[in-house]
């Protein structure tokens, strides 16, 4: 299947490395950077609430200085009866997502899979979310995405994963999210998997390592929202808690701080 897809407006560059490494150069034309990223979307899940993501790929279509990437669980993917029935056959669920992502394929920076596309590779190795991504022209990272946002003089650092554990608690929620920083010091920590939205700031006390002086700057934790509606799903019959849908979106500005949106819908009566 041959796609049209539209020319990037930042640059990538992804070094020869044994580390999974990608730059993302921004042009300073931008007023800031605007990390969209999307995951455990579920397409073809019988809670999937497509009304919600198509509405969220109108917005990143129209907005000029957004930048996105696949964090896994882009579509539902099942492979074994006893998991369920899904809306549509896996098959039609891939293509599904590759005609939803085509026409903004140009705003993503990389993709990396979640433990759904995972299902295919446990069961047969062929890894589908390598395929998806090739498709639609996307770095692939097969666990961890560390990516340096370079734009007017900043360098941003994330480190993505998809996310792992069925930690049920907030406090149990924010230990996975933030268990990496053990071992690594980015400027955000993202994941999804949980389907709980949570973002929260870490002061971490670091070393320039050109002077050897210390300086304080905050990590951004961040746990992505889900776009699974809760009743007649697997989360309901599991008595698992319902959470909240949608985009999280974190501005990077010029001045080096980082601020994160999550947007609380409904009716307030």
């Amino acid at each position: 299947m041959q796609l049209k897809l539209k020319k990037r407006q930042f640059t990538l560059e992804r070094p020869d490395s044994e580390f999974p490494e990608l730059f993302v150069r921004v042009p300073d034309s931008w007023p800031s950077i605007q990390l969209a990223p999307f995951y455990d979307v579920h397409v073809g899940a019988p809670g999937h609430h497509s009304a919600l993501l198509a509405r969220h790929l109108e917005w990143v279509a129209e907005t000029p200085n957004v930048i996105c990437w696949n964090g896994g669980d882009f579509f539902d993917n099942l492979t074994d009866p006893k998991m369920g029935r899904d809306t549509e056959d896996n098959t039609e669920q891939f293509f599904e997502t590759i005609k939803l992502l085509q026409p903004v394929a140009h705003k993503f920076a990389f993709a990396i899979p979640g433990n759904h596309e995972a299902r295919t590779y446990r069961e047969a190795h062929i890894d589908i979310s390598r395929i998806q991504a090739d498709r639609l022209d996307m770095p692939y990272f097969p666990d961890y995405a560390f990516v340096t946002f370079e734009w007017r003089g900043n360098r941003f650092k994330l480190a993505a994963h998809h996310g792992t554990g069925a930690a049920a608690t907030p406090g149990g929620q924010r230990n996975a999210a933030r268990k990496d920083l053990a071992w690594m010091k980015p400027d955000i920590m993202w994941t999804g998997h949980l389907h709980q939205p949570i973002a929260d700031l870490i002061q971490i006390h670091d070393y320039d390592q050109l002077t050897g002086r210390m300086f304080e700057r905050d990590v951004l934790v961040v746990i992505s929202p889900s776009y699974m509606k809760y009743y007649g799903t697997y989360g309901a019959a599991k008595r698992m808690a319902p959470g909240a849908r949608g985009l999280g979106v974190a501005t990077l500005q010029e001045d080096g701080r980082i601020d994160m949106s999550l947007h609380a819908r409904g009716r307030r009566l």
